[in-house]
Order: C-alpha cells, then sequence, then structure tokens
C-alpha cells in the first residue's frame, strides 16, 4: 500500500530506503551520449529476469508521460523533482507503489523503497533483496576499496541514503527546531525539506537522513539513524508535552480554528494548506481534534499538491485555490 494511504503515523510518516547504483564500464548519466541503450539494457534486465520481480513492477518512459503526470508521482515521492528535468529517462513502480526505480537520474540505477511509519530495517531488508535480484543480471560499478561508484562522491561507497519523514510542529512551534537540526548535523544526520535537499519543510515535515556513506555499513547506517531518529522522538513528545501544560486553551483554540478554516475555506493556497494540515494531524495525534476526515491528513498533504489539483487541467494559481479548498471541505 501506497505510503500515504489510511496513513495513521504519529511523528514518524514515513520511511525511505534509496540504492544509488551505476553499470560497470558505462559513463555516468551525465557523460553518457546514449542513455536510451543503456535503459533498454537495464530494462531488459529486469523484465527478463525469473523473479516475481518483472511481475510486480511497471515501467513508465517519462519521455512519454504528460507533465502533470510526472508532477504527481513526484508528488507522491516516487520520483525525485531532478527526473523532472531532462530526456531519457524511466521509471519502474511496484504494482502497491512502495517501491521504485528510477532510470537516468543523477546515476543510472536509484532503487527505493518507501513505507508508511518508522520501518528503517524492513525497508532496507526489502531494498537489498531487490538489489540482490537485479545484480544477478547487471553487473555494478564497484571498486573493492572505495565501494559502490556514483556520480557524486558523496553517495559513493554503501551507495545507501536512509531517510524518514517526520512531522515535528511542536518543536517548531517552541523555537527548538534550528537546534534540533545542528545538533543532527553535527552527527552526520542531514535535515532538509519535504522534497529533499534545498525544499522547504512545509507543514512541519522534515527528512532526516545520513550523510555518510562510505566507511560504515549498511548496517551501521540503519543504526545510527534510528538512535537519533528516537532522541528527535522524545524531544517532540516533550515539546508536546510543553505546549500542553503552558498554553492548554490557546494551544487547543488554535488547531481548532485550523480545522474550522480547512472545513469552510473556499479559496486556500497549498502553503497554507499545509500549515493548517499539519495543526489537524497535531491535533488528532494530541487527542485534542477527535474528528477524522474522509482520508487521513498525510493523503490530503499529497494530494492537495498543484499537481493533483490540478489533475491535467490548465488551471491558474487561484482556480487551484478554489479547488483546493473544495477538496478539503470535502475531506478533511
Amino acid at each position: 500500500m501506497i505510503w500515504y494511504k489510511n496513513n495513521e503515523s504519529d511523528i514518524v510518516i514515513s520511511t525511505r530506503i534509496r540504492l544509488a547504483r551505476n553499470l560497470d564500464n558505462v559513463p555516468f548519466p551525465n557523460a553518457l551520449s546514449d542513455k536510451k541503450k543503456v535503459i533498454e539494457d537495464i530494462k531488459s534486465a529486469i523484465t527478463n529476469s525469473n523473479s516475481t520481480l518483472s511481475k510486480e513492477l511497471d515501467y513508465t518512459d517519462l519521455d512519454a508521460t504528460a507533465p502533470a503526470k510526472k508532477e504527481q508521482l513526484a508528488s507522491e515521492h516516487l520520483i525525485s523533482p531532478q527526473m523532472l528535468q531532462g530526456n531519457a529517462k524511466g521509471v519502474f513502480i511496484s504494482k502497491d507503489k512502495t517501491m521504485s526505480i528510477m532510470l537516468m537520474e543523477e546515476d543510472h540505477i536509484r532503487l527505493q523503497v518507501i513505507m508508511n511509519g518508522n520501518k528503517l530495517r524492513e525497508a532496507y531488508d526489502t531494498a537489498s533483496k531487490i538489489d540482490d535480484v537485479m545484480e544477478e543480471n547487471l553487473t555494478y560499478a564497484f571498486d573493492e576499496e572505495l565501494g559502490y561508484l556514483t556520480a557524486c562522491p558523496t553517495n559513493a561507497g554503501t551507495g545507501l541514503r536512509a531517510s524518514l519523514m517526520m512531522h515535528l510542529p511542536a518543536l517548531t512551534m517552541t523555537k527548538s527546531i534550528n537546534r534540533v537540526v545542528n545538533n543532527a548535523s553535527s552527527l552526520g544526520i542531514a535535515v532538509r525539506g519535504l522534497y529533499g535537499e534545498g525544499t522547504r519543510a512545509d507543514g512541519n515535515l522534515y527528512q532526516i537522513s545520513n550523510q555518510v556513506t562510505m566507511g560504515i555499513s549498511e548496517e551501521q547506517i540503519i543504526e545510527k539513524l534510528q538512535n537519533i531518529a528516537k532522541q528527535i522522538i522524545e524531544m517532540e513528545e516533550k515539546a508536546r508535552e510543553l505546549l500542553k501544560e503552558k498554553s492548554g486553551a490557546e494551544l487547543s483554540d488554535k488547531l481548532w480554528r485550523s480545522y474550522g478554516t480547512l472545513k469552510y475555506a473556499r479559496k486556500i493556497s497549498s502553503g497554507e494548506a499545509m500549515s493548517l494540515l499539519s495543526d489537524v494531524l497535531l491535533g488528532q495525534n494530541m487527542g485534542i481534534i477527535t474528528d477524522k476526515g474522509q482520508i487521513c491528513i498525510p493523503e490530503c498533504m499529497v494530494l492537495i499538491s498543484p499537481a493533483f489539483i490540478s489533475n491535467g487541467k490548465e488551471l491558474n494559481a487561484e482556480q487551484r485555490d478554489i479547488e483546493r479548498a473544495k477538496f478539503l471541505r470535502a475531506n478533511v
């Protein structure tokens, strides 16, 4: 099941494991003249495998895909924002949308598994098994000392980027989030916005992920991220308790007002909607707001994106804001 459907997670909304891989003796994508031939080679290795993997995946040629559909895939985190640019790109997506294999992003292959909640080990085990199946028919660029070779040196070694999407509204409200970011960074953990590097933390959603991929094992990466995530969870829980103790009535009023705006607004931007949805999710998790909508808040956060609200139509910003408000009134 795709990560945002029926997602009742509290602080850790989703888990993502990404493995960067390249073919041996083939230039990296930025120096590759015939990307389409390499794509066909990778496609053949996957679709002609004797495993169940080939039966679970559907291939999408992004060159032949409408921009609106590609934007939707990015909103679902099934492809990266980088996959929206350039040509000669494709992606395999599993039927349950828990896995995608991006071809010709920064590396030849970006394999990712994404699940709801805090499931680092489960997601890594799944990604590792898929990687082993792919390696039966593909020869990866690998060095005995350096590990897996990647286009960007910061991904070399394990090629593993493990990340958790965390909802941290209380740490943001108490102005403690900068301390969390700085402390995590000093421990080799990156804290980024909703869609990764260079993006904002809309809806108080932050991605925490490992920065180091070389000189450390996959198991060590997972364990370190788990330990730091545990500390951040505890800090968020304490911040929520502090908010409730010091400003209980004020907090309750703020969260219910956010709920009321979502239920009755006639026009709303994506930024405002994400902020209000974050408040409602916090209220639900703290037991302040007991009302539940037609769909869960994480799903709302995905489906209010411009790509989903427009749904292939040519809408201007005001028209999208009107459609978004209509969607939220019906579903929150």
